[in-house]
């Protein structure tokens, strides 16, 4: 998918936004791209805050020591989270291209350690647009 020049110089600042860098920029900008054409705010909405929240979850996780109380239960709301997600994609992919809707599904929905690890990087992409959506917000109540 070709996206728009907005698409494009959303994510650049992005990029300069984040320490690290994007690790998906082409698939987060997919998302922003399909949500937009669909005047999908709400959807896109739900994905920066479902992407960030499986973020941190991920964050908190690898610190977490295995045998620590409520490990397993963080562990089931990793997983709930992760399929959150991952639905939240399917419907933004919705109207996409036959060709889009398969390279997600084999990046994002395979049943491997790479897909995870894929989503992982995405939700990264996610969190680091969200934390701009609220500096934004926060700064405007001030």
């Amino acid at each position: 998918m070709e996206l728009s020049p907005d698409t494009i110089n959303v994510l650049d600042f992005l990029e300069s936004f984040s320490e690290t860098g994007l690790r998906k920029r082409n698939d987060v900008g997919t998302l922003f791209e399909l949500t937009a054409l669909r005047e999908a705010d709400e959807e896109m909405n739900n994905l920066l805050f479902h992407g960030t929240h499986f973020h941190n979850l991920y964050q908190t996780l690898r610190r977490a020591e295995a045998n620590s109380e409520g490990f397993k239960n963080l562990e089931k709301e990793f997983l709930e989270a992760t399929e959150r997600l991952r639905d939240l994609i399917a419907q933004a992919l919705l109207e996409a291209e036959k060709e889009q809707v398969e390279r997600f599904e084999i990046t994002y929905y395979a049943m491997t350690q790479g897909s995870l690890r894929n989503l992982i990087d995405l939700a990264h992409d996610l969190n680091v647009a969200k934390r701009v959506q609220n500096d934004y917000k926060f700064k405007g109540q001030n």
